[in-house]
Parts: structure tokens; sequence; C-alpha cells
């Protein structure tokens, strides 16, 4: 079961992920498309990756206030209905082109461009939340923003509690 997302507001919390980087999967935390909040980074584990992925979401101090998830994924390193089933939270698969293994991804028609998603979220509530946090750019800000400092290589830290 998923908590349920209730009302899309304009600075709804949102984590973006991107596992681009070989070491590590790097997230952010977003406020609507406006403001940054956290940066996190986690090791990428050897056995079950979404799992382990989901458990480190789980301990962030920020995770009762998230209300969406957005993964950036290119190799399909992670099973993003594990990490829904999970953390609770609703998951959005993304990808900038036509995935690879993409069965279940769809086009989404945005003001900014076309992209490839794969959720379970509704329509309107999938729509609102593209709405509030796709500002500029062909990504929505979260995954745009984990995209960036992936491919940037972030330095680990200690994780955010």
């Amino acid at each position: 079961m998923r908590r349920p997302i209730g009302q899309v507001k304009k600075e709804i919390r949102t984590l973006g992920l991107d596992t681009c980087n070989p070491r590590s999967v790097v997230g952010v935390i977003v406020r609507g498309g406006l403001y940054l909040d956290g940066v996190v980074s986690f090791p990428h584990a050897q056995n079950e990756p979404a799992r382990n992925c989901a458990e480190r979401i789980i301990e962030l101090k920020y995770f009762p206030e998230l209300r969406a998830m957005m993964l950036h994924d290119p190799k399909d390193q992670l099973d993003s209905k594990l990490l829904e089933r999970v953390t609770k939270l609703p998951t959005i698969a993304i990808s900038k082109g036509r995935p690879r293994h993409g069965r279940s991804y769809r086009v989404f028609q945005g003001k900014l461009g076309r992209i490839w998603v794969k959720t379970r979220l509704e329509s309107p509530a999938f729509g609102k939340i593209f709405s509030v946090s796709w500002t500029i750019e062909k990504l929505p800000e979260p995954v745009r923003i984990a995209h960036l400092l992936a491919k940037q290589g972030v330095p680990r830290g200690p994780p955010m509690r």
C-alpha cells in the first residue's frame, strides 16, 4: 500500500534519484521546482540494490515530508516497483529517450518537451507533480539536479538523518 499523495501543493517535497554515477546513487530533495532542501548519496550495493536504497531513503530525516520519488535510471539498476513497495512513496521512473527495456513506459508531453515515464500514479496527480516540478530543461528538477551531481561525482559524506 502506498502513502496517499493527497493534494499536490506548490512546494511538494520530491526525492530525485540518479544512478549514472558508477560508485553511488545520488539523491536530492526538492520543494516544488524552486528550492533544494538536501543532497544525499548512497553507495551502490552489489546484491539487492533497490532494497538497500529504499532502506536508506526511509532513514533520511526528510522522509516523513516526502510525497513522491523520481528515478532516473538509464541502465535499470534499481527496481522502481520494489522502491515504491518498501518506501510506500509513489515512484516515477523517468527516461529522456526511449528506454531500452521500456515495456511499461509511456510518453508524457509537457510544456517543456517529451519524456518517457513509468508510474502507477493516476494521471491527474502525476500531471500536477510534473507541472510543479518541471521548470526548465528536459528533465524535472529533482532528477535534473541529481543527474548533474551524479555526473560531477558527488563526494560521499555521512548519511543525513
